[in-house]
């Protein structure tokens, strides 16, 4: 058996009660963030994915989880994720998929993939358009002593 670092992220907070409880009650050991949000759990398993079923069978009813996340990428470079969905939003991605030619799994990927685009796209346009209006309000000299200070305070 191999352990895994997963990484679980909460839909809330959990108090130190919260947290002592479900640790006593799933025998895993779980070390949290500061704000308690995210936690970090080592699993012994044969794989990852059976790693992501312990840990839903052991405090999928103990904590508030949203997502689960490998902490190392895999052989292929990627991370691999668990999220909890409902048969009705299964079925959709099904349907899509099919529609596709695709697995479920190459169509989330690929619709993942295309949001994480469309963020990289839709933030390089807000820091254009704020560097347009800074441009616009204080020479160029100005805004590269300012860059200047910010990245190597004086003193």
């Amino acid at each position: 058996m191999t352990l895994h670092a997963i990484e679980i992220t909460l839909t809330r907070a959990v108090g130190t009660v919260e947290l002592k409880a479900a640790q006593q009650g799933s025998r895993l050991l779980l070390a949290a963030s500061e704000d308690r949000t995210r936690l970090v759990v080592l699993v012994s398993a044969k794989n990852e994915p059976r790693a992501m079923r312990k840990i839903w069978q052991r405090l999928e009813d103990a904590l508030p989880i949203d997502v689960l996340c490998s902490v190392f990428p895999g052989p292929d470079g990627q991370y691999l994720m668990s999220i909890p969905m409902t048969e009705q939003t299964w079925e959709r991605i099904r349907a899509q998929a099919a529609a596709t030619g695709q697995t479920p799994e190459e169509h989330l990927r690929e619709a993942i993939a295309q949001a994480l685009a469309r963020d990289r796209s839709a933030r390089r346009a807000r820091l254009d358009c704020s560097l347009n209006t800074l441009l616009r309000t204080f020479t160029p000299d100005e805004v590269t002593a300012a860059a200047a200070r910010r990245i190597r305070p004086p003193g």
